[in-house]
């Protein structure tokens, strides 16, 4: 049982405890017992610890995607698993690699890949787990990573303010996976339930909705630019570089994902700290509040 599971069912234990002992406040000698066992699970509720993270992330549906606890759709599945999974990649690499100011190829990639592992029910929905690791942190990245990905969801659902704030630091290719991840939640007319070590998210239909019309408004317009400037870093695996225009300030984004590993070495090793022209997109998005964010895409360097 996950930690989150664990205090939702202490906490259901409390409250129906409670409801007992005002039931037979006056007997002698159920009341005891029953302020016994009132103790007894305020006290477990006290000492579990109150953050816990875990690569592991449960996620339930309801609405037309299910039929009760009996069953999901495949195709649900296959198309809310795929834009999870790729959150939980990129965020990953930016959790591990998001310093833009090492140089050179980055090191060793974390293992980012999930396993479905299970198909829960209650509603009924899909767990994805980090599985068969020999590495410590690349656990504790994912984990992180997850968390992370959670709070982005939960932010969309919940207001403007929090969604802006949360993807001021989020790669345009997180936004279109969110994007298709709300898409089929909020087509279906479902619930959503997120649980992750102690996260537990809940986000009712309406609020699926609202996240849904939240990110679907955002609009992005791009424009190819050339800068006379000087690479100052890339980092494979986060897939971000860093550079500097005539001026000295400092430019910094995404590679493309058009960029093959072996081009972006080459660009390290052949422009690394040396003047060159650096060909970014620059790309403005706008929300329906009226702010914009850009950001820099890395196309190609150029002598």
């Amino acid at each position: 049982m996950s930690l989150s599971r664990e205090i939702q069912h202490i906490k259901a234990q409390i409250i129906e405890t409670e409801k007992m002992l005002q039931l037979i406040a006056d007997h002698p000698i159920m009341s005891i017992a029953f302020k016994e066992k009132l103790e007894s699970l305020r006290k477990q509720l006290a000492d579990l610890p109150t953050e816990q993270q875990e690569p592991r992330i449960r996620m339930l549906f309801s609405g037309n995607a299910v039929k009760g606890s009996l069953g999901i759709k495949s195709t649900f599945v296959r198309k809310t698993l795929q834009p999870v999974q790729e959150l939980i990649k990129t965020q990953t690499s930016l959790v591990r690699f998001g310093n833009v100011s090492k140089r050179g190829k980055a090191k060793r990639s974390v293992q980012s890949e999930l396993f479905l592992t299970a198909l829960p029910t209650g509603s009924f929905g899909f767990e994805l787990s980090k599985l068969d690791s020999e590495d410590l942190f690349d656990e504790i990245d994912v984990a992180t990573s997850i968390g992370q990905v959670i709070s982005l969801i939960e932010a969309t659902a919940e207001s403007d303010v929090q969604f802006e704030r949360v993807l001021v630091n989020t790669p345009n290719r997180s936004l279109n996976n969110l994007k298709k991840f709300f898409k089929e939640v909020a087509e279906e007319d479902s619930i959503l339930k997120i649980e992750s070590g102690s996260r537990y998210v809940q986000l009712s239909v309406e609020k699926v909705k609202e996240g849904y019309n939240r990110v679907s408004s955002v609009t992005t317009n791009s424009v190819e630019i050339v800068i006379d400037g000087t690479l100052r870093g890339v980092l494979l695996d986060s897939g971000r570089f860093e550079i500097t225009d005539e001026t000295g300030m400092k430019i910094a984004g995404y590679i493309s994902p058009e960029l093959s590993e072996e081009e972006i070495i080459a660009y390290d090793k052949q422009f690394l700290n040396k003047n060159c022209k650096i060909h970014l997109q620059v790309i403005k998005t706008k929300f329906k509040t009226g702010s914009e964010r850009t950001m820099f895409e890395l196309l190609q360097i150029t002598t």
